[in-house]
């Protein structure tokens, strides 16, 4: 594809309009999986000494999903129901301290609004080999309570359709993506596709050092500013890309200063990659046109070196 034909492509898709209600929905959806996560990591902290962490991730436009990323990552959004197919399977071990033992398949099919969600069971272990039931019990709360909202979602969208045929398309999958010395790493994709698409992420970290969820901040250091070093390196890299391509485009020194990009949080999404580098990710539309979708940075670990606790990054 010719530079001119990009550009021609870029330019329609920035003219796209947003349908309100969708736009409405998606940015309801993120307020409400940052507050619940928030809340999920300030219990986790209070009762682990640990951080917290979580993020949304909003794809408009036909995708696939992915498979790279984090921790424990699960990504969330509307869903719907028939009879919950619990096709329990056991499944190999995958890592010393962390496993999945079984899964459930959901599946629905209505009115030409379709679910596929496959919903894993994580048992995280001692080093003597004992389950690690407070870690344990939590990872497999979120994961019910996240699947569940996006089941009711689902079939709260299935019943307002009624009986005419709209178009709905949900699916939720999962893979394994670190499991190394220090980190256990699983993602779940899930995928809305109505007239556009929309993903949402959500992610755990699970430390198998101390067999507890951690955050980003988990990664670091206590008292250390790692926020600063590593949104500066962002910062410049996103200058660098779009010093070297005409179509690339962040939203960094705009028109709109309130949509340009300062800084990550302690929310922001995150994954340590197979180089064991820091890879940090952002929504559709977080810092970018629509057109860029999902954009990540992988920080250099010079970056953060001083502060990042020993074992997680090379």
């Amino acid at each position: 594809m010719n530079e001119k034909k990009l550009e021609e492509m870029k330019q329609d898709y920035e003219h796209i309009k947003i349908p309100k209600e969708l736009r409405q929905r998606v940015e309801a959806g993120i307020r409400q999986a940052k507050g619940e996560e928030s809340e999920n990591m300030k219990e986790i902290k209070n009762e682990n000494n640990e951080n917290k962490k979580s993020t949304i991730a909003v794809y408009i436009g036909r995708i696939v999903s992915a498979a790279a990323a984090a921790l424990l990552l699960i990504t969330v959004m509307a869903n719907s129901g028939a009879g919950i197919a619990h096709a329990m399977s056991k499944i190999p071990v995958i890592g010393t301290i962390a496993e999945i033992v079984t899964f459930r398949h959901y599946e629905s099919s209505k009115n030409n609004m379709d679910a596929d969600i496959k919903i894993p069971e994580v048992s995280v272990k001692n080093e003597d080999g004992t389950v690690n039931e407070e870690t344990t019990q939590k990872i497999n709360k979120s994961i019910q309570e996240y699947t569940d909202a996006i089941i009711a979602q689902y079939e709260a969208d299935v019943a307002a359709a009624g009986e005419s045929e709209g178009h709905m398309n949900v699916s939720l999958d999962y893979s394994v993506i670190t499991d190394d010395e220090r980190l256990f790493s699983i993602r779940f994709d899930e995928l809305l596709v109505m007239a556009s698409g929309t993903q949402m992420v959500k992610i755990y970290h699970i430390d198998k050092q101390s067999g507890e969820i951690i955050g980003l901040s988990g990664l670091f250091k206590d008292g250390t500013d790692f926020i600063t070093p590593i949104s500066e390196n962002i910062k410049q890299q996103m200058k660098a890309q779009m010093a070297a391509d005409e179509s690339v485009s962040y939203f960094l020194d705009s028109d709109v200063p309130e949509w340009d990009f300062q800084a990550i949080s302690a929310d922001t999404t995150f994954y340590v990659n197979e180089n064991g580098k820091l890879v940090i990710v952002f929504d559709e539309y977080e810092v970018a046109p629509g057109y860029m979708g999902s954009v990540e940075f992988e920080i250099p670990t010079e970056v953060v070196q001083d502060f990042v606790q020993e074992g997680f990054l090379r």
